[in-house]
């Protein structure tokens, strides 16, 4: 949704990575006034949430550089390679950072992570019928990254002490649940 009201003037690209490129952009407010931000553009990602035959939770404990720690959250990964949907690169993520395939895989939601300054949007699936095939770890973190499988409970217990702290993970559990 845009507003017809609020006019990007100008763009001036700060950074341009293999990612994300960094922008300040200026807009004209529907009082007139110029004014300026700075964005993160983000080429999108999916992330999946694997239900276990038994009802656990299939989430992933890797290190993230950013924040100096490991964390437990869903197999997530941006949408990189040309041509593919989200559930293709959702299908994708979950082998390469799990090892399941899944018989199942059904969008759940779609959210924007950071909109004060970015647009990345993240495709969230779920997947069901989990085969295990044999993880194919492609990058430094997959490669030391493990897969923890969690109860609902446990999953809420770690919620609760702040041991999971990722918001598209917390943000899928308790999405699924509600449409459960």
């Amino acid at each position: 949704m845009t507003s017809p009201e609020f006019e990007q003037l100008d763009e001036t690209v700060r950074y341009q990575g293999r990612m994300v490129r960094m922008s300040t952009l200026h807009f004209r407010s529907p009082d007139g006034e110029v004014f300026e931000r700075d964005f993160v553009f983000h080429p999108g990602a999916v992330a999946v949430l694997p239900i276990a035959d038994d009802g656990s939770y299939v989430l992933v404990r890797q290190y993230r550089t950013p924040l100096g720690r490991e964390t437990l959250e869903l197999p997530a990964g941006v949408r990189d390679k040309d041509g593919e949907d989200a559930a293709g690169a959702a299908a994708r993520e979950l082998a390469e950072e799990t090892g399941y395939v899944a018989d199942h895989m059904e969008a759940l939601v779609s959210v924007h992570t950071a909109p004060g300054f970015s647009n990345e949007e993240v495709s969230i699936f779920v997947a069901t019928g989990l085969h295990q095939q044999g993880r194919e770890a492609d990058g430094v973190e997959e490669q030391h990254m493990s897969v923890v499988e969690l109860t609902p409970a446990e999953f809420d217990a770690m919620a609760i002490s702040g041991e999971i702290t990722d918001a598209k993970t917390l943000l899928a559990v308790y999405q699924y649940r509600c449409l459960a």
